[in-house]
């Protein structure tokens, strides 16, 4: 079940890079950040993403995938009309 709404889905150049050089499939990716899977973040930022699914919060959801050697942030914003996915380059 999904929990929140991911709206426009853009990326960076860093990390379009990352997803052609290792073949990820984004899809997979966002399903799980939609679906509270939110990867590799500490447990500060997964409670802060617990906390931004209240429906008056105004706090980003974000989400960190470990993709061998790289990382990928998934990065939906308060409003959720925009998700974005970028590397540590980017951050």
């Amino acid at each position: 079940m999904k929990l929140f709404e991911l709206g426009k889905i853009t990326m960076t150049p860093s990390a379009i890079s990352v997803i052609a050089s290792f073949k990820i499939p984004i899809g997979d990716l966002l399903d799980r950040h939609e679906k509270g899977d939110y990867g590799d973040v500490s447990e500060v930022d997964w409670r802060e993403n617990t906390l931004a699914l209240l429906p008056e919060s105004v706090e980003r959801i974000m989400s960190v995938y470990s993709i061998e050697t790289e990382k990928l942030w998934v990065i939906t914003d308060p409003d959720r009309k925009v998700t974005t996915l970028l590397t540590e380059e980017d951050f």
